[in-house]
């Protein structure tokens, strides 16, 4: 797990680079722009704040543990308030510290703009969105480590506390119902971002969008569970303590049916045979969607749940209603947006408590997924 503990923490400083990266490059024109001085303070802050909040939570831990033995019930952690500030610390450090070397990097070579460009098609609302996805996900990957090594035992072990857990390879019911529920979902939050970028085109006379342009979203609407699922098992296949998760799903009767329906579709595309290989995509990717590429009851939980959420709700984000990034348009986009986030906050919040709940040894009950 030392390889997915590093990568975690290497892909929350990259997304947290980005919008660094756009804001540095609004005034970098040259290479005397780039000043290292934000980086030379931040970074020993950060370190020294990291370090600060590893010793605070060390001791709230301790102290947090005493407190549940005593009162017999185990209690809200504080492992997660340290940790989240230790990596917001981290994070800003980390993310100013690369985005200035590739802005230094990129202002001397033969395309100075290169680093501008390859972003502006990105709000940096949207990339603070990434960022804050990625540090906040970070915080609760490390968080849950720390208190599955130091916490939970001590509580278990005492009689305090129980840890419970979905089964993590369901039967094969459960397992449709769980994916048919997740797809269901995302789509829901996909339609919602769908409907608030398109909607106020429809009212407006100037920018109605084209049949194209409608089209184009719904497919994204229905086929965008399937395409992160997808996109998750590719990372699954990248990394070794889930690839033997992404093999099993893989192999399941409907992921080998969409990809290779999808497969077909190549060849007929190839012949000119546009309708017959859209009506291919289109399929593979319901299949998909609708089957979640059979992930959802497999590998790590909660974190590809969790990634799957924050998936589709950035995807349908970025995409409503024609591929493009946009932001909400008009109000009543801003009012879908903030609808459709609380929507996914919510399955999210249910989501973790399915998966981190601790209960009395005396407790009969057991959360189901």
């Amino acid at each position: 797990m030392r390889g997915v503990s590093v990568f975690v923490g290497f892909i929350a400083i990259v997304l947290a680079g980005a919008p660094a990266t756009v804001l540095i490059g609004q005034r970098v024109r040259e290479p005397a722009d780039v000043t290292w001085t934000p980086v030379l303070v931040a970074v020993p802050v950060a370190v020294a704040g990291f370090l600060a909040c590893r010793a605070l939570r060390a001791a709230a831990s301790r102290r947090y543990v005493e407190a549940s033995i005593r009162n017999g019930r185990a209690g809200t952690s504080p492992a997660f308030a340290y940790t989240l500030i230790a990596w917001l610390l981290v994070g800003v450090a980390g993310g100013l510290a690369g985005a200035t070397f590739a802005v230094s990097r990129t202002i001397e070579g033969p395309d100075p703009g290169a680093y501008r460009s390859g972003l502006t098609g990105y709000p940096l609302p949207v990339l603070c969105l990434f960022a804050a996805l990625a540090v906040a996900g970070a915080a609760g990957y490390y968080s849950w480590t720390f208190r599955r090594r130091h916490e939970i035992p001590v509580l278990e072990a005492n009689g305090v506390a129980v840890l419970v857990q979905p089964v993590r390879k369901l039967p094969k019911g459960q397992a449709a119902r769980l994916r048919t529920r997740m797809w269901l979902q995302a789509t829901v939050v996909d339609g919602l971002f769908f409907a608030g970028a398109v909607l106020p085109r429809l009212l407006s006379d100037d920018d109605r969008p084209t049949g194209e342009e409608i089209g184009d979203g719904v497919t994204m609407v229905v086929g965008g569970p399937g395409i992160v699922s997808f996109a998750l098992l590719v990372v699954m296949l990248v990394l070794a303590p889930t690839r033997r998760s992404a093999f099993d799903a893989l192999r399941q009767p409907s992921s080998l049916a969409a990809i290779g329906i999808f497969a077909v579709g190549w060849p007929l595309q190839s012949a000119g045979q546009e309708l017959a290989a859209g009506i291919c995509a289109f399929v593979a990717v319901l299949i998909a969607s609708a089957t979640c590429m059979n992930i959802m009851d497999r590998g790590a939980q909660p974190w590809l749940g969790f990634v799957f959420l924050a998936g589709n709700y950035v995807y349908g984000y970025l995409t409503a209603p024609d591929g493009d990034t946009v932001l909400p348009v008009g109000v009543a986009g801003w009012v879908v947006a903030v609808l459709a986030a609380a929507y996914a906050l919510n399955d999210a919040r249910g989501h973790w408590r399915r998966w981190t709940t601790l209960v009395h040894p005396a407790d009969p009950a057991v959360p189901q997924p």
